[in-house]
């Protein structure tokens, strides 16, 4: 049996479109690739939610597979036009990155706040997704920074790559209490983590 995560395919997408467009910011079409990079960034985890709740069982599905479909399928079209029709997003995507890296800075401090007490946070956790959203929110609001496509394009693989770092804290951070639970032989305590789905395939 072989278990994929969709938290840890998101996070190994977010990894590579990082790495790429650190790569190639100075080049000339750098924006309908970043565009397509980001495409990729929706359709992937879109479509692995949606065939993990499609091999589920009808009694088995939850009313959070229920309640994420309708997402996943704009998500999985949204990136589908990202990548066949570049071109059409090549006047907006310095906002379509800035509102990325705003949304995927606060999602981590806003998982950091509702998990310090569980998972023991500490403070320097906090760095790397608050720089996210500075950067995001700069690239939104500086005339200067807008106009640098390739300043952008590179502060973006910059900023997903601290996420993807951020996200690594987080797991070795819920792997140390899981072990420390098991060896206790006490019951874990909940904690405020989003619901990790998977595809179990042979």
């Amino acid at each position: 049996m072989k278990k994929l995560s969709v938290n840890l395919l998101t996070n190994v997408v977010l990894l590579l479109a990082g790495i790429i467009l650190i790569i190639f910011h100075g080049q000339p079409s750098i924006m309908l690739w970043a565009a397509r990079v980001m495409g990729l960034m929706f359709l992937l985890p879109a479509v692995t939610f949606l065939v993990m709740v499609a091999l589920r069982q009808p009694a088995e599905r939850t009313s959070t597979d229920y309640m994420g479909v309708l997402p996943a399928v704009g998500g999985l079209c949204f990136g589908l036009v990202m990548i066949i029709k570049a071109n059409l997003f090549d006047g907006i995507l310095q906002l379509l990155m800035g509102i990325l890296l705003v949304v995927l800075g606060l999602f981590h401090v806003i998982y950091l706040m509702l998990s310090s007490k569980s998972l023991s946070v500490k403070g320097w956790y906090y760095v790397c997704p608050i720089v996210v959203v500075v950067c995001g929110v700069l690239s939104l609001v500086l005339p200067a920074l807008r106009d640098n496509i390739p300043a952008v394009v590179l502060i973006a693989g910059v900023c997903l790559l601290l996420f993807n770092f951020t996200s690594l804290q987080e797991y070795l951070a819920e792997r140390r209490i899981r072990r420390a639970v098991a060896q206790s032989g006490q019951p874990s305590v909940p904690q405020p983590v989003v619901e990790d789905d998977t595809i179990i395939a042979e």
